[in-house]
């Protein structure tokens, strides 16, 4: 009987510890530079790209300030991964801005 409590005790706090786990993975925004958007169409397909990136939560394109706005979860995408989405819609990466306004 006794071995049964310690075996649910310790199951019962790995789930805990990895649930805290995926909780900890931190959210990040992230503004990219991006050159030659001259429409909505243009951000449209640079925001449906990047939508379709897993870890990307959250996208906001500005054709009119040449940027994308992009809120991600670092643990499933990077930066280069992001930037590589942009290039692959045929627009160029000028640049990058995280949310603690450092450049990278």
């Amino acid at each position: 009987m006794r071995k049964n409590k310690i075996t649910a005790l310790i199951a019962f706090t790995l789930v805990l510890a990895l649930a805290s786990l995926s909780v900890s993975a931190a959210s990040k925004t992230i503004t990219i530079k991006v050159e030659g958007m001259t429409c909505n169409g243009c951000s449209s397909s640079v925001t449906k790209a990047l939508k379709a990136t897993d870890g990307v939560e959250d996208v906001q394109v500005s054709y009119e300030k040449g940027e994308a706005v992009i809120k991600y979860d670092d643990q499933k995408v990077t930066v280069a991964k992001l930037q590589e989405v942009i290039t692959n819609t045929g627009f160029k990466v000028v640049g990058e801005k995280r949310a603690d306004g450092k450049t990278e």
